[in-house]
């Protein structure tokens, strides 16, 4: 890419980030900068749009699984298990069962984007396994925003 498409498709993908997240912050859920995470792991695994609504599906796994490990923490909390032990555990319970459904037999599914898995997963600890409803919204903002500037990309490679 040469400096001036570089300069251009800076400038749309910060431009855009700026406008999502200020449309945004009028929705009540308040954790806009996730949306930066998807940016991040959509141009990170050099994803297509038409891969969006796959990554979204998976993000919306890695939620799922997140609230699966709280489940997990609580429920071996109930035996009298040390909360850092049960944390522990129910982490690595949690992310092998992920890792060996995603990679495995979902690997050739929309199931299939682990980044973007653990994206959500990670977003949910970040929430305390709350805000459930911002988090599914935040993702897709950030899923629409991802093709957005991929479009910007797409058009200054072009010229």
């Amino acid at each position: 890419m040469s400096s001036k498409a570089i300069f251009w498709f800076s400038l749309w993908t910060s431009a855009f980030s700026a406008l999502f997240y200020f449309v945004y912050n009028m929705l009540p859920f308040g954790i806009g900068w996730m949306m930066f995470v998807c940016l991040a792991v959509f141009f990170g695994m050099g994803l297509k749009p038409k891969d969006t609504p796959s990554l979204l599906i998976s993000a919306y796994a890695g939620i799922l699984w997140g609230l699966f490990d709280f489940l997990l923490i609580y429920l071996l909390s109930l035996t009298g298990m040390p909360s850092e032990a049960s944390t522990f555990l129910s982490i690595v319970i949690g992310t092998t069962i992920t890792m060996c459904l995603h990679l495995g037999p979902l690997s050739k599914t929309p199931l299939r984007h682990m980044p973007i898995i653990f994206a959500g997963v990670c977003l949910t600890f970040s929430q305390g396994g709350q805000n459930i409803l911002g988090l599914f919204v935040t993702l897709a903002f950030g899923m629409g925003l991802c093709a957005v500037c991929f479009a910007g990309q797409s058009l200054f490679i072009k010229k």
